[in-house]
This record gives structure tokens, C-alpha cells and sequence, in this order.
């Protein structure tokens, strides 16, 4: 049975969630433009990474991100996969963290660096996922010809593990992670002491 401190302790969280919760989408909000184009760069990277030739193509255009490849025809069809459903997550991530009490004192704030570094890191591939889905899956002749069966099978599994299990589960789990401390007790569990 939760104590009386943990249930004080789980209203004032619940009371300055919808305010973190604006915080967030505000912070995530001015951060786009940056992070937009940081993500496109870094995804066209890994998606090339070890590529013979490297053509893998991830261009932002306006809040999307075009998928294709510079040798194929000009025509081509490009995939478009909206920004906002690759790191659309960080805004519950960080209404959690900022609704928890003093969120960065002490070196709390080197956790939520790493946090946010993991988070980005499941940007980052989600999108070389669509990249490398698109390749083996959707390109007909040419897709059958460059990748095996397990291999379409593998980017396919790997596509949906990221769009789905990771894209919601992964900012609670980091929450938990980082603040295990903190939010143990909102929920009646012993506190493990801050490190």
C-alpha cells in the first residue's frame, strides 16, 4: 500500500504534469529546426555506412524527410516520412522529467544529457529503418536483386520494432532509467539512493 508521502508526492506530480507537459511541447517546438536537418544528416550517414555505392538519400523537406536513393531514376518515387512521427516521443519524455521535482539538481542533468542522447540515438534509426525497409521492400526488381529474403525480413522487423515498441515504450523507460530514484516513490516502490 503506498504511503501518505508517496501519494503527496504522486499529486504534486500529477499537478505540474499538463504544466511541464506545455513546457515540453514549447522546448520540443523551437528545437525542430535545429534537430530536423541534424537527424536528416546523421540517418543519411548510417543509412550509407558501409554502402557500395553510397546513394541511400534522406533530404528534409519542410517537416519531412524524402527517402531514395541518388541512383535510381529520376523519376522515382521518394518515400516521405513526417519528422513529427520519428520524434514525436520527446515531448513525453520530457513532460515526465520536468514534472518530476527539481529535474536537473545535483547531476541530474548529466542523466537526462544521456537520456536525450539514447532518445536521439532511436531517431536517428527509425529513420535509417524506413530507409533500409523502403530499399529491400519497396522498390520491386531492383529490391529483389540487392537484398535476401532474411534481409528484407530483418529491416522489415526492424521498421515496425522502432515505429511501434520503441517509439512509445522508450521515453518511459528512460524516465524510469534516469530517474528511477525519483519516480519510485511516486508509485509506492522503495527508492534506490541518487548516485
Amino acid at each position: 500500500m503506498p504511503s501518505r508521502r508517496s501519494t503527496t508526492d504522486l499529486r504534486a506530480f500529477l499537478k505540474r504534469l499538463p504544466v511541464a507537459l506545455v513546457a515540453a511541447v514549447v522546448i520540443w517546438a523551437v528545437a525542430r529546426p535545429v534537430y530536423n536537418p541534424a537527424l536528416c544528416d546523421v540517418a543519411q550517414a548510417i543509412a550509407r555506412f558501409g554502402e557500395h555505392p553510397a546513394a541511400s538519400m534522406v533530404v528534409l523537406r519542410d517537416n519531412d524527410a524524402l527517402l531514395g536513393r541518388s541512383d535510381m531514376r529520376s523519376n522515382s518515387d521518394w518515400l516521405k516520412v513526417p519528422m513529427t512521427q520519428i520524434h514525436f516521443n520527446l515531448v513525453p519524455f520530457l513532460a515526465l522529467v520536468l514534472a518530476l521535482p527539481r529535474p536537473l539538481a545535483g547531476g541530474l542533468w548529466r542523466r537526462l544529457l544521456a537520456a536525450l542522447g539514447l532518445l536521439a540515438l532511436s531517431h536517428a534509426l527509425g529513420l535509417v529503418w524506413e530507409m533500409k525497409a523502403l530499399e529491400a521492400l519497396s522498390m520491386g526488381p531492383w529490391s529483389r536483386a540487392n537484398y535476401s529474403d532474411v534481409a528484407r525480413n530483418v529491416y522489415g522487423t526492424l521498421r515496425y520494432f522502432f515505429n511501434i515498441p520503441v517509439t512509445f515504450a522508450l521515453p518511459l523507460v528512460l524516465w524510469v532509467g534516469a530517474y528511477s530514484e525519483r519516480v519510485f516513490p511516486l508509485v509506492g516502490l522503495p527508492a534506490e539512493p541518487e548516485s
